[in-house]
């Protein structure tokens, strides 16, 4: 009756209540509770009939009536269930249909409808599968609880003992699967899940009955079975045609019912035959339960194979959340449902599994031919449905890409088409301006910080070769910005957009002042003298500059004493020394001395009259930073800082690898370099342009007269920027 009536109901209108966006969470709470009901009933059950049993003087004749009172109490409360009922919302009904005896068969001729939609057909039959191995679980743990008691004193106990693991694991393992598909359904949990099930069953094979430790495997059995089933469920509910909801869900119990009746009928048969051949009892058991165990194996392997890029991306998004601690912002801003063009910046190899974790949806990724020269390659995007374009062809790359967008998929485009190497965003492509005005659809940017100084990025100045700074927990944000109109998308306001998102990215981090205890002890009084925004701000530039291929990481960078013009600039020094574990070292002269220098005009004074012996990169920051610095030995980079905040850096051109092609300069004659990540610029009342960004006061930091900032983000006077 539970299965005919309840259960269809129940399941049918947890979409409707729910949404879709909910139905993974909801489902999996559904059957939380559940696991929970039945586990206090088994404890409670088992527990009280044995007192009964025990005081009734133990014998079969008295088992019944041990029994009765508490079947009538577990009835009793079943009354509290029907009222609430009462206040469940009302949802529409799919249809009308008169109680009539054809409906006793009804969900058997639904079978065939169930089995003409293949989606629908290959997840119940996961869904059938776990029934029908909860219930050879269920059967087999009372078979074994009597076993081990002869069926007399303490059997109701041991049993309920076994029976409540299992609904412990279980209940357990719901309450973790809402929380795993709280954003969306991933099937992938399905596969992971079937290999810890035919891991720990045949584990139990291995196992003492009745220990600590065969109770703890059995709560492990039982939770992954749970992970098993969630999803399974979730999908088939979001997936069912509404006007026929119930009428499928029925049809699932029914097979859910058949496999636990061939479930049941194999547990009684197989121990017969196997006793007959002499095997002896105890190993009947093993053998049983081993036997489940493979047969979850080979569940498990047919389900990889129709599911491998599910399986392929939960494993992935589990290692980078793992390595990486993920954290979205305004991930509100990615619409839920209809094509999205997604545009964030490209730092890593790896952007596009950090951008596949932080987002609700699937993600198709537009991926460049050239790179499709492996084999593996090939096989790996092709699981994942990749667009691949030629930039030859470029019509041929739009039209695919128009098609996802009108198909409703989310289409990821890098519009850089190419890696960062110095940190900062490099020249957009105009590829994504006509797709979006032929297809339509929003477009959002999204900026990934964290992973410059990975081993993934070119920090340092090559791509993996080098050693982590650390191996777990890098801090990841991943910043969706405000969605952009396709009708008025530009190149400059994409620019600033994702400028705008890095901004949102960098100050998340910077909310609360939990930065404070990474201040050096020496230093702490200046920086406790300071206004607490005005620290904010410090911090923030400090983050900024560490964004970029100019001060390295972990290395020591250089000052003269003598110079006044670093006083004014206390980011790079301190903050920014903080955060990345650089120290500022302080030296009487700048002869003889390589490596990378910090200064104003007394510096520069000072490199124009100096003896140089080897060479050494001069990050000039002051006045007459724009006029040239023809020294030997010196790498001269202007840079620019406005009420003591770096807003543009120049740094050292870095090598082109093999595999790419693009040069991308790190210097520009007549310019103070690129603006940093995050900085952004609008023009104020008055027409004249202003920095905006986190560390910027509220009306923005005034660029010096003339100023302009060129398509690839370098900040010079008109002539230069032109």
């Amino acid at each position: 009756a539970q299965s005919a009536f309840f259960s269809p109901a129940k399941f049918g209108i947890t979409k409707e209540l729910v949404g879709s966006r909910n139905v993974g969470f909801g489902a999996s709470l559904q059957q939380m509770t559940a696991m929970l009901a039945i586990l206090a009933g088994q404890i409670l059950a088992g527990w009280w009939f044995d007192i009964r049993y025990r005081d009734a003087g133990a014998v079969p004749e008295v088992a019944w009536a041990a029994a009765l009172l508490p079947l009538l109490v577990l009835t009793a409360t079943a009354v509290p269930t029907l009222l609430l009922a009462v206040i469940i919302p009302r949802v529409p009904a799919q249809g009308s249909v008169r109680l009539t005896p054809g409906l006793l068969v009804g969900h058997f001729i639904g079978l065939a409808d169930l089995w003409r939609r293949p989606g629908l057909r290959r997840a119940s039959f996961g869904v059938c599968f776990f029934w029908g191995f909860a219930a050879f679980i269920n059967l087999w743990s009372v078979k074994l609880a009597k076993f081990m008691t002869d069926g007399g004193v303490g059997f109701g106990t041991l049993s309920s003992e076994f029976m409540a693991a299992a609904s412990l694991g279980m209940a357990a393992g719901f309450g973790m699967a809402s929380l795993m598909l709280r954003k969306r359904i991933e099937l992938g949990w399905v596969p992971v899940a079937g290999v810890g099930m035919a891991l720990m069953a045949l584990a139990l094979a291995f196992i003492t009955p009745g220990s600590w430790t065969f109770l703890s495997v059995l709560v492990a059995l039982s939770f992954c079975a749970a992970i098993f089933l969630a999803p399974l469920n979730a999908w088939l509910q979001d997936n069912y045609p509404a006007d026929k909801r119930g009428e499928l869900q029925a049809s699932v119990n029914l097979q859910d019912c058949l496999t636990g009746i061939f479930a049941v009928a194999s547990l009684q048969l197989a121990p017969m035959l196997l006793e007959s051949c002499g095997v002896a009892t105890w190993l009947v058991f093993r053998l049983e339960i081993a036997a489940a165990g493979v047969l979850c194996a080979a569940m498990t392997w047919f389900i990889i194979r129709m599911l491998p890029a599910d399986f392929l991306r939960v494993l992935l998004v589990s290692a980078v959340r793992s390595i990486y601690h993920l954290r979205t912002v305004n991930s509100d801003r990615l619409p839920a449902r209809g094509g999205v063009l997604l545009l964030p910046n490209h730092v890593t190899w790896a952007d596009s599994f950090f951008i596949g974790a932080a987002c609700d949806r699937p993600i198709r990724f537009v991926m460049d031919e050239a790179f499709m020269g492996k084999p593996a390659v090939r096989w790996f995007v092709g699981l994942f449905d990749t667009v691949t374009i030629r930039r030859d062809h470029p019509r041929e790359a739009i039209r695919i890409v128009i098609d996802g967008l009108r198909a409703g998929d989310v289409m990821c485009l890098f519009p850089e088409g190419q890696l960062t190497r110095s940190g900062n965003l490099s020249q957009l492509e105009r590829g994504f301006e006509l797709i979006a005005r032929k297809a339509g659809h929003p477009l959002v940017p999204l900026w990934c910080d964290g992973s410059w100084g990975s081993i993934f990025s070119f920090e340092r100045g090559r791509f993996l070769r080098k050693w982590p700074y650390r191996l777990f927990r890098y801090g990841i944000r991943a910043a969706f910005g405000e969605p952009l109109a396709p009708e008025t998308v530009t190149l400059p306001r994409l620019r600033d957009a994702l400028a705008k998102a890095a901004g949102e990215a960098y100050e998340s981090r910077f909310r609360a002042n939990t930065w404070a205890h990474r201040v050096p002890r020496d230093d702490r009084d200046r920086w406790n003298a300071m206004a607490p925004e005005s620290r904010r701000r410090c911090w923030l530039n400090g983050y900024q500059i560490g964004q970029v291929q100019a001060l390295q990481r972990h290395r020591t960078f250089h000052l003269l004493a003598a110079d006044a013009g670093t006083a004014g600039i206390p980011s790079p020094l301190h903050a920014f020394a903080s955060l990345f574990k650089a120290r500022a070292a302080s030296h009487p002269s700048c002869e003889a001395n390589g490596g990378d220098w910090v200064g104003g005009d007394g510096l520069r004074a000072s490199l124009e009259t100096a003896a140089i012996e080897g060479t050494l990169t001069f990050y000039d920051f002051s006045k007459r930073a724009l006029e040239p610095l023809v020294r030997p030995g010196v790498l001269h980079c202007p840079c620019l800082a406005i009420d003591g905040l770096v807003v543009a850096m120049s740094m050292p051109n870095q090598p082109t690898p093999s595999s790419l092609k693009e040069d991308q300069a790190g210097l520009k004659s007549g310019t103070w370099g690129r603006l940093l990540p995050g900085w952004f610029t609008a023009p104020d009342t008055a027409g004249r342009l202003r920095v905006h960004g986190p560390a910027a006061p509220a009306e923005g930091l005034l660029l010096p007269a003339g100023s302009v900032v060129d398509g690839a983000g370098f900040v010079g006077p008109q002539s230069a920027g032109s």
